[in-house]
């Protein structure tokens, strides 16, 4: 589980350069009331926008198994929290890292593809996630009265984390979330970029079956990560039924 790990210590040393950068250590939960399945932030009722479609925006999960390289229970924030924004736009990241375990070949997307819903999953009183058509952006709204409640980014994020340790195969989690600039949000999907391409061709031999090498759009990616061809070998043998 080391194919995101030299993304993920790009990611450190973009946060570490940072001087307008806060940290919280997540003890316990910070209470939110849920919002009962129906955050619905009209225009009207909105206090502050997170990566809209004329902004920059960034939504990835990187994972890995290696010791030491997640601060479990941190939540950085590079950039303005969402009271000190009110009325306005921000271009958003948001990145989660986890230390997992139990990955293997068959079973990696799977368990990606699960983590990944988790943010179409948290029930927030005044936050409502967007739905959007490209690939890892995330598009949110957050009312006024949740700002003038206090919802913060330490709060959003303690509430995502708290359900990523709900799985059992997750023993570590750190959220990082960064508002300061457009600049800032591009140069990090140009750091997570092969990111995509790597989840990217999982999801072709997940969802398409398709494992004609050559003829591949990620046939590089593939070639530069060992783990992907054993987990490409691994959905051969489970399509033929074990004959390869």
């Amino acid at each position: 589980m080391e194919l995101f790990d030299s993304t993920i210590r790009d990611i450190r040393s973009f946060v570490a350069d940072r001087e307008d950068k806060r940290i919280w250590n997540v003890q316990t939960g910070h209470p939110w009331p849920e919002g009962g399945n129906r955050n619905i932030v009209l225009k009207e009722d909105m206090g502050l926008e997170l990566g809209s479609l004329d902004t920059e925006s960034l939504s990835c999960i990187l994972w890995t198994g290696t010791p030491g390289l997640i601060h479990d229970g941190s939540i950085t924030l590079v950039g303005p929290d969402i009271s000190e924004s009110y009325g306005g736009s921000l271009p958003f990241a948001k990145i989660v890292l986890a230390r997992v375990s139990g990955f293997n070949d068959e079973n990696t997307y799977e368990r990606y593809r699960d983590m990944e819903l988790l943010r179409y999953t948290l029930d927030l009183r005044g936050y409502m996630l967007r739905a959007v058509s490209q690939y890892q952006r995330e598009w949110c709204r957050i009312s006024r009265d949740a700002i003038e409640g206090g919802f913060s980014f330490d709060i959003l994020g303690t509430a995502l984390m708290n359900m990523f340790r709900e799985k059992p195969y997750v023993d570590a989690v750190e959220i990082i979330c960064v508002t300061s600039s457009a600049e800032d949000v591009r140069q990090l999907k140009g750091i997570t970029r092969d990111t995509s391409r790597v989840i990217g061709a999982m999801h072709k031999m997940a969802e398409e079956g398709d494992f004609d090498c050559d003829a591949c759009e990620y046939q590089d990616v593939c070639d530069d990560a060992g783990e992907l061809k054993k987990m490409r070998e691994a959905r051969m043998r489970k399509v033929s039924g074990g004959s390869r």
